[in-house]
């Protein structure tokens, strides 16, 4: 018998917007300058389940009309986010595959330099891997949403809630909101 509560909806859109990820993320690479199609797909997919995204996270009995446009703000904001760390990711991958190539059949053991470009490659695309694991195991539309993304949405209620009252775009408040979640990833994990 299926499930047909709003969690298990949920489950089954979080299972084709990771199809989504992948899907892009193999083709970003050959087509950069339609990666922002692709986040607009990606992200409006996500967009249009947001009824069934979980209010748990409100820490007060704000209207719900501002509650749901919080949480479409946030999913939004994780969505773009998610997609331009994946980016990055594989532009990071492509330039260590690069210096590693040219270490191994140019010879560049001897070449300090080189080697010191190597190491930085290297470090780089396995601290922004690991960045990428984190954001995704926040599990934003599960279930059980990890404890970070509940922290941060506890937190940052009340400043969009001001930004809403005081006029700001969405677009802003999505980059206030992408600014934040950066912040909380690199000052965890710091």
């Amino acid at each position: 018998m299926k499930n047909n509560s709003p969690f298990s909806l949920q489950k089954e859109i979080y299972i084709i917007a990771c199809i989504i990820v992948s899907f892009t993320s193999l083709h970003a690479q050959n087509s950069l300058d339609n990666s922002e199609e692709k986040y607009e797909l990606y992200a409006s997919m996500l967009v249009e389940n947001e009824s069934n995204f979980s209010t748990d996270f409100s820490s007060s009995k704000k209207a719900v009309s501002f509650v749901k446009k919080y949480e479409s703000l946030v999913l939004k904001a994780y969505t773009k986010l998610l997609f331009e760390a994946e980016k990055a990711e594989k532009k990071l991958k492509s330039q260590l595959a690069q210096y590693t190539f040219e270490n191994k059949n140019f010879d560049r053991d001897g070449n300090p330099v080189f080697q010191q470009k190597l190491a930085l490659a290297t470090k780089k695309y396995h601290a922004h891997k690991a960045m990428v694991a984190g954001l995704k195991s926040w599990n934003l539309l599960g279930e059980d949403p990890t404890g970070d993304i509940v922290y941060f949405m506890a937190e940052n209620e009340s400043r969009i809630a001001k930004m809403n009252k005081s006029g700001f775009t969405n677009a802003k408040m999505i980059q206030y909101l992408i600014y934040k979640m950066a912040d909380l990833y690199h000052l965890n994990n710091n």
